[in-house]
């Protein structure tokens, strides 16, 4: 009685395991793709102040949290850019069902400039890299998302213009369509690179900005920190002597950057790119802290 459920059991557990791989998979891709461009995001962020990334020593989790700020406005822009090609498509195909369709010719001409124009972008910015690196950023990255795939698309709607179009699907045309799409994920892959990279530094300039919005931080410590001379906004100077009174001097004039790693990385109230200093101090019994509102 036994044996006629074994293959129902065997198909239900096959069939649970392939509903698990099909969410598990962009669920893994989705992920994947939110710790990238956090990293990338925070590591330019907090290279502005001159802390390395690793010294944060950030989760997981925070990296996934920040990835989702920068990946946004990059996947509303690709959601904007598919609909406008699906209506362009359509836009397309009605010019090509005319008896006479030189609009669609023109088109079609018009389509293959603005592509091998694009391409030759992206080439330029390739191989020189002085214009990659003042362009704005994503232009290159961009250039070669969308030069090719409109190069041969308007080739495809002119060609169309002279004979029907045919249902044919060849091993050429399959590697050619698998080409071209692995050249616009590959181009918007890079494009949202930089973006991540150039959100991240315009969030430090923002921050560095706005320091006076951060929490004051006074440090009562052990001795006193070496710093700079020069170093504006920051004072030290000793506290009184007591018997039970182990710390010896108070800092002040230090914001609050970031609390990570069971460390305070403090930068100066009145912080400048040419006398920047990121001071840190253990979160801990060594030191006595005390917030202030900003």
């Amino acid at each position: 009685m036994t044996s006629p459920a074994a293959p129902s059991t065997s198909a239900t557990v096959m069939s649970r395991l392939e509903s698990f791989a099909t969410i598990a998979a962009p669920t893994t891709l989705v992920a994947a793709l939110l710790f990238y461009f956090g990293y990338v995001s925070t590591l330019v962020r907090y290279e502005y102040f001159g802390v390395d990334l690793n010294a944060l020593d950030l989760s997981t989790t925070e990296l996934l949290l920040l990835g989702t700020e920068v990946i946004f406005p990059p996947l509303a822009g690709l959601l904007v850019l598919i609909v406008l090609a699906l209506v362009a498509h359509r836009a397309v195909k009605s010019l090509l069902e005319r008896p006479r369709p030189r609009t669609a010719k023109l088109v079609a001409i018009l389509v293959m400039v603005l592509g091998a124009a694009l391409f030759a972008r992206a080439a330029v910015g390739i191989l020189v890299v002085a214009v990659s690196r003042k362009e704005f950023p994503g232009v290159t990255a961009m250039s070669l998302a969308l030069g090719l795939p409109l190069l041969v698309y308007g080739a495809w709607t002119y060609r169309n213009t002279t004979t029907r179009p045919r249902g044919t699907h060849t091993k050429a045309n399959a590697l050619l369509v698998t080409a071209l799409v692995a050249i616009v994920v590959l181009g918007l892959f890079w494009a949202t690179n930089n973006f991540a990279a150039a959100y991240g530094r315009g969030r430090a300039a923002e921050q560095a900005a706005e320091l006076h919005t951060r929490p004051r931080v006074v440090l009562d410590l052990e001795q006193q920190l070496y710093l700079p001379e020069g170093l504006k906004g920051v004072h030290q100077f000793p506290l009184p002597n007591s018997e039970n009174q182990h710390f010896r001097v108070r800092c002040q004039g230090l914001r609050l950057l970031i609390e990570a790693g069971g460390r305070l990385f403090l930068v100066p109230e009145e912080w400048t790119p040419a006398t920047a200093r990121t001071v840190v101090v253990p979160y801990d019994d060594s030191v006595r802290i005390q917030f202030l509102p900003g």
